[in-house]
């Protein structure tokens, strides 16, 4: 536990999210371009993104080792970017970059999912 406050002290030192200082679509863009497997699968695409937004690599330790409920439970403190913000940005990218975009089975899901949502929504009742 120590080390994650060491962690979280240092990144109090700056004033706005890595994420958006890094300009985050750049983030994103690059990462799907270098990986494939994060055009397919969010949480991997999430994983990378807070590892190179991670802006103290000479910590003893990466986003990547800490607990899942340490990194959930102090996402803020340790200034790591809003999951849905990198979905967002994926989405995007993927809508005007297409050979960027997952593979077809993974676009085909999320399309499915898409019209269950837009569907969901409109016919919700208030």
């Amino acid at each position: 536990m120590t080390l994650i406050l060491i962690y979280i002290n240092r990144r109090r030192a700056k004033n706005c999210s890595p994420f958006l200082f890094c300009k985050g679509e750049k983030v994103v863009l690059e990462i799907l371009k270098a990986n494939e497997e994060a055009r397919n699968d969010d949480m991997k695409l999430y994983l990378l993104v807070c590892e190179a937004v991670n802006l103290y690599p000479t910590c003893d330790r990466d986003i990547g080792s800490f607990s899942f409920s340490s990194v959930m439970n102090h996402y803020r403190e340790l200034r790591l970017p809003h999951f849905e913000s990198v979905r967002r940005s994926r989405a995007k990218i993927q809508a005007e970059i297409p050979e960027l975009a997952g593979d077809r089975s993974c676009r085909q899901r999320r399309k499915e999912l898409e019209i269950l949502y837009r569907s969901y929504a409109l016919n919700k009742e208030e």
